[in-house]
């Protein structure tokens, strides 16, 4: 009973039953629930959770960055235009993680360093790198070798689903790092980051550490959307990064920074794309689709809110029973 009360007051349990409760409303609609399905989920959307993961490491830290899904469509487009240019898909693939990579430290540069305000700071780089990948290839097209995709459908090491594995790879390097002195530091910092100034925690390290790490994450989806779709978009980001930031509030991550965990980002990008395919399969019209898309997000968001923060939890109990002043 003990372990139970754990679990439900885990700050990501709420986006887990929101998405469990939705995957049963789904195979209900659809009739499919089986491993093919969840491979096919995972396999189509490793991008959107990975981008989820990058984004929640930020908010941790009382931060943002909407430049993730522009990085995703540099990524994109870069492998795209290398393999049309000869290189091998491997190599396209390097390059343009280690693009990723280094615009992530950009922003990690300006926002830990310079100390300009995340938002702002990730919002004129997010323009940027979007106009970048917009100038590499204005138009979407392009051609990937499908072997490629061929090695995206496999697994690793034999028995590990490679998309899966990519995602594992973003959870190893963020547990390693937060079972460090360091990831005490990071929840201090989203707490309070004059407090973590004072108490001669490194902002600087830190703030660069969770950028880059956020452009890591954005390297990594961008590889999984080039190996799932083996063509070209210079715009195929452009909607993950504020539903990656919704996906991190439904997962109970404050944006007031320290309180959450990447599980809870995970589990709200599973909770978001399994809502967007209930709502297709149902054969709305786009109009409808929208708007219900957007107020079971509205209410998921809601509910994870009021369910993550307790003295919230607590003030609206008293109201409703009556004791309210």
């Amino acid at each position: 009973m003990e372990q139970f009360k754990k679990v439900t007051r885990w700050s990501a349990f709420p986006s887990l039953l929101l998405f469990l409760v939705f995957l049963i409303i789904n195979s209900v609609i659809t009739g499919n629930f089986s491993i093919s399905f969840f491979e096919s989920f995972l396999t189509t959307n490793a991008a959107a959770i990975c981008v989820a993961i990058g984004v929640t490491a930020t908010i941790l830290v009382a931060g943002t960055d909407i430049s993730l899904g522009s990085i995703v469509s540099l990524v994109n487009v870069v492998i795209v235009t290398l393999c049309e240019k000869g290189y091998s898909v491997p190599t396209a693939a390097l390059i343009a993680f280690g693009c990723a990579v280094l615009c992530g430290m950009v922003n990690g540069f300006i926002i830990g360093v310079m100390r300009v305000n995340p938002l702002l700071t990730t919002f004129a780089t997010s323009t940027a790198f979007g106009g970048i990948a917009l100038w590499i290839l204005p138009y979407p097209g392009g051609y990937i070798d499908y072997s490629f995709g061929d090695w995206y459908l496999g697994n690793m090491l034999g028995f590990i689903p490679t998309p899966v594995a990519l995602i594992l790879i973003l959870i190893f390097i963020w547990t390693v790092f937060t079972k460090l002195p360091s990831g005490l530091h990071l929840y201090a910092l989203g707490k309070d980051v004059k407090k973590a100034y004072a108490s001669g925690i490194n902002v600087t390290f830190l703030r660069f550490f969770v950028h880059t790490f956020a452009g890591i994450a954005a390297g990594i989806a961008g590889i999984c959307v080039s190996a799932n779709t083996c063509a070209g978009s210079p715009v195929v980001g452009a909607s993950m990064s504020m539903n990656s930031i919704a996906a991190a509030v439904i997962g109970g991550v404050s944006l007031n920074g320290g309180i959450g965990s990447i599980w809870g980002g995970i589990f709200g990008a599973c909770f978001l794309n399994i809502l967007i395919l209930i709502v297709v399969s149902a054969n709305f019209s786009s109009v409808v689709q929208s708007f219900i898309q957007g107020l079971i997000l509205l209410i998921g968001v809601v509910f994870s809110v009021i369910a993550a923060d307790k003295e919230l939890s607590g003030k609206l109990k008293r109201i409703f029973k009556g004791g309210a002043k």
